[in-house]
């Protein structure tokens, strides 16, 4: 589930390679009714071509573009990913994100850093 508005705006037009397939992803666990609840392992990167260290990366790089917010950290113990909202659906109330919300839209507010000339 990833609307035009969202692949048209400038934070997904820039990403690079490996942080748009993370995106992907997370967009692909979406089920209708489990924004806030999405989650992706390393492992689960891997098999779709995405180094351990870049799966990482475009996490970060995803959260600072506004486009995906952490809603419950990761864990050992019981075993989970972190997991996330998405930044265009409105958040569910689920056992990972208790509260719904709209979505933020963050995304739309990022912009590339300008080049020193």
């Amino acid at each position: 589930m990833l609307p035009q508005c969202v692949l048209e705006s400038e934070a997904v037009r820039t990403l690079y390679h490996a942080a748009f397939r993370v995106l992907v992803l997370l967009a692909a666990e979406y089920n209708g009714h489990n924004c806030g609840a999405q989650g992706i392992t390393a492992k689960q990167a891997y098999e779709h071509g995405i180094s351990r260290n870049a799966f990482y990366a475009a996490l970060q790089e995803l959260q600072a573009r506004g486009l995906i917010h952490m809603t419950c950290k990761a864990s050992r113990i019981p075993p989970r990913p972190a997991k996330f909202e998405l930044a265009w659906v409105a958040r569910d109330d689920t056992e990972f994100s208790q509260s719904r919300r709209l979505p933020t839209h963050a995304y739309k507010q990022w912009r590339a850093a300008k080049e020193a000339s």
